[in-house]
């Protein structure tokens, strides 16, 4: 399976440049059930030293850990982590997870290396895993703190216009985000195409992401309707670009633990 993992890998990049600033993004949904928070807290505590190990060894660009709004137990996922790398092969590859977890806690026996982490999987169902490619952002040097909103939007590209919708969010949204984290009413926004799964079944072709420093940020920008505020011409020109995409979800997420 890791063989062919790697093959994909080779065939869907093969002719892109793997310039430093590239991001590929792992992003892994967990439902978490009420009675298991604490044990859930406790599991991915544990794995933070782990990913900080595979920062330093250069596996990984960093991690984070997002929960999730609004995040019911009959309203999807609770939790999702977010893995960065510079590289997808990387991003597909299972990495040396092992290695990273005996460094990160030396005095622990193999036996007890390995306990804890099966316990760490009984805390939790991942439900979900996406491999994306983000493909255009702000310019802006936005740090990412505890506490950090992200409003994801889930779209699909309407069956065959994938180009028309990803010209759409770069000559049309992205200049006005600009003008938002410019203005200091976002502070960063990205666009994602999702690499993997994909085929005619699956409802979600890209990803967007409208960060805010905390939930006051967010609610000021929003509760001022100032994302829709445009003139007569520009608003003909958002109405003809939706009809691209469907934006099939959305949810907040709240940063809860970050490695870089």
């Amino acid at each position: 399976m890791k063989k062919i993992l790697l093959f994909v890998a080779m065939v869907l990049f093969c002719g892109i440049g793997m310039a430093q600033q590239e991001r590929f993004l792992v992003f892994e949904f967990m439902k978490v059930s009420n009675d298991k928070e604490t044990n859930y807290w406790e599991t991915e505590t544990f794995w933070e030293k782990i990913h900080a190990e595979r920062v330093k060894s250069g596996e990984i660009k960093g991690w984070d850990l997002w929960s999730l709004k609004p995040g019911g137990t009959e309203q999807g996922y609770q939790y999702v982590t977010v893995t960065i790398y510079d590289d997808p092969v990387k991003a597909l590859s299972d990495g040396d997870v092992w290695g990273a977890a005996k460094k990160a806690y030396p005095d622990m026996s193999d036996e007890e290396l390995r306990k804890a982490l099966q316990d760490g999987e009984k805390s939790r169902e991942l439900s979900k895993r996406m491999f994306l490619k983000v493909i255009k952002t702000t310019d802006d040097n936005f740090k990412m703190d505890i506490g950090t909103v992200m409003r994801m939007n889930f779209m699909e590209a309407t069956n065959g216009k994938t180009n028309e919708y990803e010209k759409a969010e770069i000559n049309l949204f992205l200049p006005m985000h600009q003008e938002r984290v410019e203005a200091g009413t976002m502070s960063h926004w990205a666009l994602a195409r999702v690499l993997m799964p994909s085929g005619s079944k699956v409802p979600t072709t890209h990803m967007t992401f409208d960060m805010f420093k905390d939930y006051l940020h967010y609610f000021d920008a929003y509760g001022r309707n100032e994302v829709f505020n445009v003139d007569a011409e520009t608003q003909m020109k958002i109405d003809e670009a939706v009809k691209t995409r469907d934006l099939n979800w959305t949810y907040l997420g709240t940063l809860k633990k970050t490695v870089k």
